[in-house]
């Protein structure tokens, strides 16, 4: 029968003899340090103390023995140790100038995507356009952001994160120009269709990349920061077209025009951003990924922050293809996102997209129908900003459920309200719902997917979401037509709601988690028979 295990100080006095003869490896000491950096300690004989109680209680014990057998060290491969040297970063102002970068390129996105909502009113006074015309115009952009969502996603996995937000950028503010001009309903059809391609390409890459390149201990406030500027377009394109609509019978086309502002963002973008790191690991280029880490390292040096410790969950996957999807542990995930991603798009475009017109052909006047939905559309940025400070605090499924709650009632309440205060309150509750559900969505539909298929995986997820955005343009009008907007917000009250709970009940935890570890598919409960052990250099 075997004894007692030998006491701490005997383990640590036989792990100062073995550390004399063990050179340890590089890939398990910090990263290089710049000269007002004091050197990081190596692993020292603790560390080896903690490896000699692996070891089975009779080799401890023989003391007789003139070889002791101890665990070897695990060996870190470099895009493991990389992305975990990612994982521990301090927020520095590296990131702080990424955040500004890309949430204007969202907000800008926003604009152009959410801009025919706001002018709908006006267009059809210039054009004589009908309610189902206006659907369709609707339904226009989501065509093409079904193409840019699959087309995106996929060249980002081939040709890297950075020239698909930075041409996406330019190639949707040129068709912003093309709507601007456009002289009749058909162009301005053909070039909602072409925005959409260029808005959801950026858009997502722009998502995958931050969720890449953020530490994961920030990662939720930092999506939660670029969503808050990039929901900010919403009010700012109901704020433009309050403004400069009402000017003249075109005066539309100059807020379709303001669109072409992301050629700016487009150029910022190609002088500040970097590839992605974790896109430059899994495609073989770890030179320029441990230039892009060593910079974040010297900032974090500077600003006087220390490094966290390194953590290695899992390794890195090898390059990806479409395939990979179909994999049992990631066709789960795919289900499940695909599903709560479409009821969200269809019921949150169904209620945004239509406020502005529905008010108006009950009779309002068309400013204050811009004016009641340009209140309304500050509750988008309400949203992020309350994820600031819950996003890495509370499991992001459980946010969702309870923010599909808000919604659902919300959108009853406003349905049956009988008079504007009740909307209005109601109105802002129900998007206040949309918004927390969505800066939670982004965030967490590119974490489920591995590295080697995130722009792939996200892709997919959107574009078939965007199929909810064709339907909703079509089908709220036949509804609204048909049966009233009682019976049609009371409908979209209960697709949020299925949304909520779909992801609540079927989704991955992912809060705090790194984006390796999200990806082994003990994640979903199921058994991985390859794991690595987590190694930690403190």
């Amino acid at each position: 029968m075997l004894g007692r295990l030998p006491c701490d100080r005997r383990i640590e006095r036989r792990a100062n003899r073995i550390g004399r003869r063990i050179r340890l490896r590089d890939d398990l000491t910090t990263s290089p340090r710049t000269p007002d950096q004091p050197a990081q300690p190596r692993v020292g004989p603790r560390d080896l103390a903690s490896v000699i109680r692996t070891s089975s209680r009779a080799e401890a014990h023989q003391r007789g023995s003139k070889k002791m057998s101890h665990t070897p060290l695990p060996s870190i491969p470099d895009d493991l140790r990389l992305s975990a040297r990612l994982d521990r970063l301090p927020l520095t102002r590296n990131h702080v100038m990424w955040l500004i970068v890309l949430g204007i390129a969202m907000l800008i996105e926003v604009f152009d995507n959410t801009v025919f909502a706001y002018v709908a009113p006006s267009i059809r006074a210039n054009w004589g356009m009908s309610i189902a015309e206006v659907g369709l115009i609707t339904s226009a952009v989501f065509v093409g952001m079904l193409i840019g969502a699959l087309v995106g996603g996929n060249l980002s996995d081939r040709f890297g994160r950075r020239p698909v937000l930075i041409w996406g950028s330019v190639f949707y503010s040129l068709m912003s120009l093309v709507c601007a001009f456009a002289p009749n309903f058909e162009v301005l059809a053909v070039g909602r269709v072409l925005t959409g391609v260029g808005v959801q390409a950026a858009t997502g890459v722009l998502l995958v990349y931050a969720g890449e390149m953020f530490p994961r201990f920030a990662r939720g406030r930092s999506l939660a920061v670029v969503t808050f500027l990039g929901f900010v377009g919403a009010p700012v394109t109901s704020l433009a077209a309050l403004a400069i609509a009402p000017t003249g019978v075109e005066a539309w086309r100059i807020v379709f025009g303001i669109g072409a502002a992301g050629l700016v963002i487009a150029i910022v973008a190609a002088l500040w951003l970097p590839e992605s790191v974790r896109w430059l690991l899994i495609n073989g280029k770890n030179s320029e990924a441990e230039r892009v880490v060593v910079g974040l390292e010297r900032s974090a040096a500077r600003s006087g922050k220390p490094l966290g410790p390194l953590e290695a969950d899992v390794p890195a996957p090898p390059r990806g293809s479409l395939r990979d999807l179909l994999r049992p542990d990631i066709l789960k995930r795919l289900i499940v996102t695909s599903v709560a991603f479409f009821l969200y798009i269809y019921c949150n475009y169904g209620f945004i997209s239509w406020v502005p017109t529905i008010l108006v052909d009950q009779g309002a006047a068309q400013a204050d129908a811009l004016r009641f939905a340009t209140v309304l559309s500050f509750s988008t940025v309400a949203g992020p900003l309350l994820m600031f400070f819950v996003a890495d605090k509370i499991e992001r499924k459980t946010t969702m459920l309870l923010a599909s709650l808000l919604g659902a009632g919300s959108l009853v309440v406003f349905a049956f309200a009988s008079d504007p205060t009740t909307s209005l309150v109601a109105g802002f509750g129900a998007q206040l719902g949309f918004s927390v559900m969505g800066v939670v969505l982004y965030t967490y539909v590119p974490e489920v997917f591995p590295t080697n298929v995130r722009g792939a995986g996200f892709g997919v997820v959107s574009g078939f979401a965007r199929i909810a955005g064709i339907i909703a343009g079509v089908s709220v009008a036949a509804i609204y037509t048909g049966f009233g907007y009682q019976i049609l917000y009371s409908v979209l009250a209960i697709g949020l709601l299925a949304a909520g709970i779909v992801a609540g009940v079927f989704g991955p935890k992912t809060t705090n988690r790194s984006l390796e570890a999200i990806s082994d598919a003990s994640v979903l409960g199921e058994v991985s028979t390859e794991r690595t052990p987590n190694v930690r250099v403190r």
